[in-house]
């Protein structure tokens, strides 16, 4: 024990009188017989110092102690109190001091006082090595835990996702993690590390002014630093953005001690941004700000976990959660004793659902067994709001490679996914209008050849009534094929409109027998204009179409009879209204009293091919092609309905900039026909060029058939006479509009009509050129013919020479 003396004094009665003068005194003592006695009782450590003779301390005795004494820890120096004899002793005894090191030499014979005096002051200097002993393991335990916090945060250093770096108090690097030294572009920390960060990371043109925000904060001006996006210089000489969180580091006596930065690298999220503009796919950041003290290396672990953008949590091996960062617990909307404590499977992010929680407990398995988990889960956030994060678990080992705790990480990417789901739809419905247009033209390629064909069979067949009746019948269907390639094309935008400003008042009242007709008697037709109407910017004929369909949905919503009102007014789109830019519009209403629609059919009203009449009935198209036309004129259709009380069916149309033309009448007289011209007639189709150039015969021209523009240029190239020109626009390796321009090369004063099934023209594309629509009648082509061929010139087929027709 520390506090009793050892004593080695094997001569006589040495060794009893003063363990009597040392228990006399209240002190305790022990007496060994022999040195290697002495020895074990010091190892034992039931002596804190020795008392010895100077005649014990034989060659043997004396090498045995010093050996023990020299091994003694750093912290000991075990007193020795050495009793001499007046005489010459066996050995020098400055030569014993010098071995046994921390002696004190006493003459016998002895005052007791002097001895109780010697060994008292030996048990306080032993007590004094313990107590440094003590304190010695106390440093020594601290200094373990210090570098513990110290590996523990070099390692949340070492895998965070963003920048993380701090400045001392004259700007220069003093920490920067592998994330920072990669953003950077340097090869390792050390080739940082120590710099002044302005001249080596800051561009030259925002040099001074970051520095001077440097110094004010070194003066103690308090500054809004809390969140800073800028630019930052590459290795390389190019520059990066990043968004920075910043905390003041301060001396515990409150003065300026440097700077501690979180850095997110946003270049190429601010370009995906302005690339994505029209999406507003945006991503906002949301950590809350802060400015927090930090003075050792667990406060300093806090800032940076705390001014990470991700949502961070910290694992045990056996999935218990440790630490949670604050934008984890403003996203969950709990506090950190609701998770914190708990497996992150029972905890409130996860506890509702099963199936979630059973993955999380099967995903932490397989992280504390060394693996890196990354998926997308489903979780609940604040205000039980439902969101899709981009969730990880990784392990963090040890020196020795033993996994130790988990980083959990998530991010929000719901707002991603929406964007991209939504851009996927469009893609298709992209795609479902190429294939529609795409068919719609192979249509009106079939029914070409069968309406002029009926149509020319009707002129020769007049006077038997039922080949007329049988031949009417036959038109009727292949014309309401026709009309259902219309919406089609409608649907797809694919069909050609010729938009300019509609007198939309005097089109609705020119259209009020045809719908009266179309409807029935049992319903009644009411007409509406307001005052001052403006022109609208419209393509009448579509026009009159989607009005007409809107009146026949309006009948069969009306069976038992009722009332159809139709009206044209001035309006005005406010802003808040997103389908229509604010402005002025003309709104043309088709209201009806029939059976109306409730809510579901409502929202699906517009669907393509939706439809509640029954097979047979209706294609489902018609609704869809008016709304596809009102798009298309830059306006809207907005429905309005309700059970039992009907629809209403509003067509929202631009104002047009000019004069709106006169409708043309319905009784105005034919075209008259010219004389015979020699055509020149150009279809990849053999069926409807077949066609078209016996409509052309049968009105009396001469026509000279070719099956691809190349073969028609080498014909223009040639003698040919020709008075006329029509073509096909979609044809293999030449369109029609180019064979015109091509044509025009060769014969600028020859015109030219352009066939097509489908208006697909590039922008600008013979735009000025005539144009007719598949399928169409003879009575069609002979309008547009007589048109073109009004003031031309006629060759006379029986002579060389031309006449101005």
């Amino acid at each position: 024990m520390a506090g009793r003396l050892g004593i080695l004094a094997p001569a006589g009665r040495d060794s009893q009188v003063v363990s009597g003068i040392l228990s006399a005194a209240g002190m305790d003592s022990l007496v060994a017989p022999d040195a290697p006695s002495l020895v074990a009782l010091l190892r034992r450590r039931e002596a804190g110092a020795v008392i010895v003779t100077e005649e014990a301390m034989d060659q043997e005795a004396l090498a045995l102690l010093e050996g023990w004494l020299k091994q003694q820890p750093p912290w000991s120096d075990i007193p020795v109190i050495l009793l001499t004899l007046r005489r010459e002793a066996t050995l020098p005894r400055s030569h014993l001091a010098e071995r046994l090191g921390n002696v004190t030499l006493l003459e016998r014979p002895l005052l007791p006082v002097t001895l109780v005096s010697s060994a008292r002051a030996a048990l306080r200097a032993r007590a004094r090595q313990h107590e440094a002993e003590r304190q010695v393991e106390r440093l020594a335990v601290q200094g373990a835990q210090l570098r513990e916090e110290r590996d523990r945060t070099r390692r949340y250093l070492d895998v965070a996702g963003v920048m993380l770096l701090v400045l001392d108090g004259r700007g220069r690097v003093a920490e920067i993690n592998p994330k920072g030294v990669e953003i950077l572009g340097y090869r390792s920390a050390e080739d940082i590390l120590g710099r002044d960060w302005f001249e080596t990371a800051v561009p030259l043109a925002q040099r001074e002014a970051r520095r001077a925000i440097f110094r004010g904060l070194m003066a103690g001006k308090r500054l809004d630093i809390a969140y800073q996006e800028n630019e930052l210089l590459h290795a390389d000489g190019s520059t990066r953005v990043v968004a920075w969180r910043n905390a003041v580091l301060r001396e515990p006596d409150g003065s300026f001690a440097g700077l501690l930065s979180s850095g997110e690298d946003i270049t190429d999220r601010r370009a995906a941004a302005e690339a994505l503009r029209d999406l507003n796919a945006t991503l906002e950041a949301r950590v809350e700000e802060r400015t927090l003290a930090l003075a050792s290396s667990e406060t300093r672990f806090r800032g940076i976990f705390d001014s990470s953008f991700q949502i961070v949590a910290l694992l045990s091996t056996d999935g218990v959660v440790q630490e949670v960062n604050r934008t984890a617990l403003a996203w969950a909307g709990l506090s950190a004793t609701e998770i914190v404590g708990r497996p992150i499977w029972l905890s409130p992010l996860a506890a509702h659902d099963a199936g979630l929680s059973e993955t999380l407990r099967a995903d932490v398995e397989r992280a504390s067994a060394g693996e890196t988990v990354r998926r997308e889960i489903e979780m609940r956030g604040a205000g039980d709001s439902r969101s899709l994060l981009d969730f990880s678990l990784k392990p963090l080992t040890d020196e020795v490679g033993c996994v130790v705790s988990l980083v959990a990480e998530g991010r929000d990417v719901t707002e991603l996914r929406t964007a991209l789901a939504q851009l996927h739809e469009t893609a298709k419905i992209e795609t479902l209008g190429q294939l529609t247009g795409g068919v719609a033209h192979d249509f009106n390629n079939l029914l070409t050849p069968i309406i002029g064909a009926l149509d020319l069979l009707r002129g020769r067949h007049e006077a038997d009534a039922r080949s007329v009746k049988l031949i009417g019948g036959a038109l009727q269907s292949a014309e309401r094929a026709a009309l259902l390639v219309q919406r089609l094309l409608s649907f797809a935008r694919r069909q050609h409109l010729e938009a300019r400003p509609v007198d939309i008042g005097a089109l609705v009242e020119g259209m009020r027998d045809l719908m009266q007709r179309s409807i029935g008697p049992h319903i009644t037709v009411s007409v509406s204009v307001g005052p001052d109407l403006a022109p609208a910017r419209a393509d009448p004929n579509q026009l009159e179409l989607a009005v007409l369909n809107l009146a026949v949905n309006a009948r069969d919503a009306m069976s038992g009879g009722g009332r159809l009102d139709l009206r044209a007014e001035m309006v005005e789109a406010p802003p808040r209204r997103g389908d229509l830019p604010p402005g002025s519009y003309v709104r043309l209403s088709v209201s009806d009293t029939g059976t109306g629609m409730d809510s579901a059919t409502l929202a699906r009203a517009i669907e393509p091919f939706f439809t509640t009449k029954g097979p047979g009935k209706g294609t489902g198209l018609g609704l869809s092609m008016v709304h596809g036309l009102a798009a298309q004129l830059g306006g809207a259709l907005r429905l309005r309905s309700t059970p039992g009380e009907g629809t209403t069916a509003e067509l929202w149309l631009p104002v047009a900039v000019g004069e709106a033309e006169s409708p043309r009448s319905s009784t105005d007289t034919p075209v008259p026909q010219p004389r015979r011209a020699a055509v020149l007639l150009v279809d990849d189709e053999d069926l409807v060029r077949a066609a078209t150039a016996d409509m052309l015969r049968e009105m009396g021209h001469s026509v000279t058939e070719a099956s691809s523009a190349h073969a028609a240029l080498d014909l223009l190239r040639g003698d040919t006479r020709l008075n006329l020109l029509v073509s096909d626009y979609l044809m293999p390796q030449m369109r029609g509009s180019t064979l015109i321009s091509e044509a025009r090369r060769l014969r600028p004063d020859l015109p030219a009509l352009l066939i097509t099934g489908y208006s697909t023209l590039g922008e600008g594309e013979a735009t000025s050129l005539p144009r007719l629509a598949k399928p169409f009648r003879q009575g069609d082509l002979a309008r547009e013919v007589a048109r073109l061929l009004q003031g031309g010139t006629v060759v006379s087929l029986a002579g060389h020479r031309a006449a101005k027709g």
